[in-house]
């Protein structure tokens, strides 16, 4: 079975692979007859896909959310891609493996290695002086390994691919490492771990599912509370845990959002959480230009506005 990501579909072939189905809606043509609307995708992109022909059969074999093994025919719909399925059905490791089937095939994945990330992470946590704080990183890490090692830093803003929020934790710890030495003034210790912290509320506010989407306290009570949730019980495990340094670290994760976000409880009242929040919101940033640099079609040195900065970027540099 040989596999074409969708970054390489071209008009007019005939393309096989593996997809995860984001999106399944029936619809009615004008004549009356049923048809399957979907948006498919892989690790490299996104299409919509339609199914013309034996749609009753087709759709009763897998729904909106599943992994898909599909067939089909590219071709040009008012100037995109589409991809029109003759074959289709849901796709398990049992049935597909044997052709190669991986859920990594199906989602956009970070490049970096996430056993080095992590190991990078266990650094910057041996890192930390402070016993109480060291102690709290490392239960907090410990018991939330496996979903900080898969979910993406965001849903639909930084880093949204799945390692992303693991990639994150490590720049901006780093980072937090860095400034924490360049101000006398700071509490190092403070710093970094509130920057480790600092979105850890998304190991229960979002899904490890293959398509990840926000839980029901995840919506109902939002990842920034989460975190301070998660960040108490943990301090809770040590029963000599300073009072006024668990004061502290509770602001730092409830501010850290900071002044134009829906999602802050609090402002940054002191210096550790001020730069909590600038260094969380200069990595976000970053990778968003980036990331509309690298994704931009647009002829010339700029790219076009239409980015998360409304603005023509220069895509020149550091090339």
């Amino acid at each position: 079975m040989k596999i074409t990501a969708i970054k390489d579909y071209q008009e007019n072939t005939t393309v096989q692979g593996f997809f995860l189905c984001l999106e399944k809606n029936r619809h009615t043509t004008k004549l009356g007859d049923y048809y399957l609307d979907l948006l498919l995708q892989d690790a490299t992109g996104r299409i919509p896909a339609r199914v013309w022909d034996n749609v009753d059969h087709f759709s009763g074999l897998f729904e909106a959310g599943d992994p898909i093994a599909a067939k089909g025919v590219v071709e040009n719909f008012r100037g995109s891609l589409q991809l029109n399925c003759t074959h289709i059905a849901k796709a398990t490791k049992e049935r597909y493996g044997r052709y190669g089937f991986r859920e990594e095939l199906l989602v956009p994945t970070i490049t970096e290695d996430p056993r080095k990330l992590w190991e990078s992470l266990r650094r910057l946590i041996t890192g930390v002086r402070n016993k109480h704080l060291k102690g709290l990183l490392r239960t907090i890490f410990r018991t939330h390994k496996a979903a900080i090692m898969e979910l993406p830093g965001s849903l639909n803003y930084h880093h949204p691919e799945r390692g992303g929020f693991l990639l994150h934790l490590v720049s901006t710890g780093e980072i937090a490492a860095f400034l924490g030495d360049y101000y006398p003034r700071v509490d190092k210790d403070l710093l970094v771990c509130g920057t480790l912290l600092h979105d850890i509320g998304r190991v229960r506010a979002v899904t490890r599912t293959l398509e990840a989407e926000y839980t029901e306290e995840g919506q109902l009570v939002g990842y920034v509370v989460l975190g301070r949730d998660i960040v108490r019980a943990g301090i809770g495990d040590d029963d000599d845990f300073p009072a006024d340094l668990a004061l502290l670290l509770e602001h730092i994760i409830l501010a850290h959002p900071g002044y134009s976000s829906k999602e802050t409880p609090r402002h940054p009242r002191f210096p550790e959480a001020l730069l909590v929040h600038m260094i969380d919101d200069l990595d976000g940033k970053l990778d968003l230009m980036y990331r509309a640099i690298d994704n931009d079609t647009s002829e010339g040195s700029f790219t076009s506005a239409r980015n998360y900065f409304r603005s023509l970027l220069f895509k020149q540099t550091g090339r």
